[in-house]
C-alpha cells in the first residue's frame, strides 16, 4: 500500500512538468522507447550491451532532479516489461543522467531472500553518485552485496 502511495505520489509530483514543459514530454517520450528496447539490448553479453547503454554526455535541456523523476514514471509505466522494476529504473535513469552528464554508477547485486543462506538468491539493481547511493531508499539495497559495478576502472565492468 505505501509504495502504492509513492507511485501515485511519483506521478502527481512529475505531472505539472510534463503538462508545461515541452522538453519534459520530449525527454519523457525517449525514455519510454529506450525503457521499451531495454529486454533487446541486454540480449547482448553484460558488458557489451552496458557500453551500448553508456551514452556521450550532453548539454542537458531538464534539470537532473526531473531527469531522475520521469526516468522513474518511465520505468514504472512499464508493468509488461520482463525485466524487474529496479532494473528498468536503474538502466533508463544511468542511461539518462550520464547523457545528462551525471557520473553515476550502476551496480547489480544480490542477496539471500531473509538474509539466510538457506533460501533463495533476490537481486536489486540501483545507482551510485560519488560512492553514495543516489536517490534510493536504504531498505531497497541495504544488505546487498553488489556483484558488478559498472562503469569502472576506465569504464570496465568490474566484478
Amino acid at each position: 500500500m505505501i509504495t502504492r502511495l509513492r507511485h501515485i505520489g511519483l506521478a502527481l509530483i512529475t505531472l505539472p512538468g510534463l503538462i508545461i514543459s515541452r522538453q519534459q514530454r520530449v525527454l519523457f517520450r525517449e525514455m519510454r522507447s529506450f525503457e521499451h528496447g531495454l529486454p533487446a539490448a541486454l540480449k547482448a553479453p553484460l558488458p557489451a550491451a552496458l557500453q551500448s547503454l553508456t551514452p556521450a554526455p550532453v548539454a542537458p535541456t531538464v534539470r537532473e532532479q526531473a531527469i531522475r523523476r520521469l526516468a522513474d514514471l518511465a520505468a514504472l509505466l512499464d508493468r509488461r516489461s520482463p525485466l524487474g522494476l529496479c532494473l528498468r529504473r536503474s538502466l533508463t535513469r544511468y542511461h539518462f543522467l550520464r547523457r545528462a552528464g551525471v557520473p553515476v554508477v550502476l551496480h547489480f547485486g544480490a542477496k539471500f531472500v531473509d538474509g539466510k543462506p538457506d533460501r533463495d538468491v533476490t537481486g536489486h539493481a540501483w545507482l551510485t553518485l560519488n560512492d553514495q547511493v543516489y536517490h534510493e531508499r536504504g531498505e531497497n539495497w541495504r544488505n546487498f552485496t553488489a556483484m558488478l559495478s559498472f562503469p569502472q576502472d576506465n569504464g570496465k565492468i568490474r566484478p
